[in-house]
């Protein structure tokens, strides 16, 4: 350990952001030795949650709607010593003083900074020109958004719900278990495109047939009509039709934040740029989670990745450095996805594969397929399929490394 990693330790370490990255480092910083302050700032109301089940469970109506389920109760942020501020908006970084200005008239200075500011949802550019954001137009990224959502699910209701990538697809499955008639527009030519091979998308677009779901591929909003309230209630779509709407949701991707780093004078890509020990172009500001781009030494090219696991490994990465061990080599990245009966569990990132292969397909609700470049194993999508799951991310490594 250094002679500055050893002052730091007993310093200030102040986190931004109250996601599961934010939460992950701050605990991780301390068990890994950081011995000075820890202080978690969170723009929300709410100590840090899971967010996963907002899609998967608590859309659902026969779901409990309760209290946000803690990532770490409040007993374990007393007893490890680390200061929970809620409500706690950030404006800016001085990088040079070391300082943050807060809640726009408040100060906080830091030894070490670690961004953990997550991202936003992607508007439509026909929602994000107007002067006042329609009440009926919904987005799905925190707790309050869940409850504003579920609130307006009721029988004979129309949703429709632009983008068909993995929270839209959830997000449709819920709705349309409540009793609503749902459509679905996606701008490519299948659901799930961007990430899945067309056997896959295929399984889900008819999944969500079967329930009623009204799928539109290859189509888009050309246009949208308000009521006298301000409310969306009529939307023109790209093939000529017209449909009569109570609520509209959004789903369309994710938009880094990295508002807060680019005013600091830190280094951006398709995020905030960061080394393999997770510092930015500034060693005292960190950053982690679904805002950076970051270098996998596992594919050996930048990436930025969405995703609980990928945020936890950050976190645990950026502990190490905080404290000056040494890092863990990088692991496969995945992620999974939750509708109506099925459990689609992905592992690795099938981006520029040349080649699939479908494994154990005989019954048609239960298989797995392997994505492959150059002969290799890049990623597998397992639908029903946990032993596959399991399997790919072993055979990933063992291919990748080999």
């Amino acid at each position: 350990m250094t002679s500055e990693n050893q002052t730091a330790l007993g310093g200030r370490l102040v986190v931004v952001g109250g996601g599961t990255a934010g939460a992950e480092v701050a605990f991780a910083s301390r068990s890994a030795g950081w011995t000075g302050e820890i202080i978690v700032l969170s723009d929300e109301a709410y100590a840090p949650y899971h967010r996963p089940p907002l899609s998967k469970d608590l859309l659902k109506m026969d779901a409990v709607f309760a209290d946000p389920d803690p990532l770490k109760g409040a007993p374990l942020y007393a007893k490890k010593n680390i200061e929970l501020r809620l409500d706690s908006r950030v404006d800016g970084i001085d990088a040079t003083a070391r300082t943050l200005s807060m809640n726009a008239n408040h100060s906080l200075s830091y030894d070490r900074l670690v961004l953990a500011v997550g991202g936003r949802a992607r508007q439509l550019p026909l929602i994000a020109q107007l002067e006042t954001r329609p009440t009926n137009v919904h987005e799905l990224r925190t707790l309050d958004d869940c409850a504003r959502l579920r609130s307006c699910f009721q029988t004979g209701r129309v949703l429709m719900i632009v983008g068909a990538g993995y929270i839209g697809l959830e997000v449709a499955a819920a709705a349309v278990k409540a009793g609503q008639r749902v459509i679905l527009l996606e701008a490519a030519p299948r659901v799930l495109a961007r990430v899945t091979a067309p056997v896959v998308s295929q399984f889900f677009e008819r999944e969500h047939a079967k329930r009623g779901v009204e799928i539109l591929t290859s189509t888009t909003i050309d246009n949208l009509s308000f009521g006298a309230d301000g409310r969306v209630d009529r939307v023109a779509t790209s093939d000529g039709a017209e449909y009569q709407v109570d609520n509209l949701v959004v789903g369309v991707g994710l938009e880094p934040n990295i508002e807060l780093a680019n005013d600091a004078g830190l280094e951006i890509g398709n995020g905030i740029v960061v080394d393999d020990s997770m510092r930015t172009s500034d060693p005292n500001i960190l950053a982690l989670g679904d805002c950076v781009d970051f270098h996998s030494g596992f594919y050996d090219r930048r990436v930025r990745i969405e995703s609980v696991a990928n945020a936890v490994e950050h976190a645990r990465r950026a502990a190490i450095t905080l404290t000056g061990g040494d890092p863990k080599p990088w692991q496969v990245p995945w992620f999974w996805s939750n509708q109506y009966e099925h459990s689609l569990k992905i592992v690795g990132l099938s981006t520029g594969y040349d080649e699939t292969r479908v494994i154990d397909d005989s019954a048609g609700t239960s298989f797995a397929v392997e994505y492959l470049r150059d002969g290799r194993l890049i990623a597998v999508d397992a639908i029903n399929h946990a032993a596959a799951f399991q399997s790919g991310k072993r055979r990933i490594v063992e291919t990748i490394h080999a």
